[in-house]
């Protein structure tokens, strides 16, 4: 596997973590945290499809917001 796609793929799962512990933090701080990891989420993950198409991860349906 491309090493740059799994870099990838290791941002995600950062961001996945870190907007986890955003929840500590007040409402609007967490909103607006939440909005930038998801897109470098879903950024993180393109680039990772585009270089290493085979591992393709399944589109996940969106999560309720609470």
């Amino acid at each position: 596997m491309d090493g740059a796609a799994n870099d990838l793929r290791t941002l995600r799962y950062v961001a996945e973590i870190t907007r986890k512990v955003a929840k500590m933090l007040s409402r609007t701080r967490y909103q607006m945290l939440v909005y930038l990891l998801e897109m470098t989420a879903v950024e993180a993950e393109n680039l990772a499809n585009e270089r290493d198409p085979k591992r393709a991860r399944p589109a996940e349906p969106p999560q309720a917001r609470g």
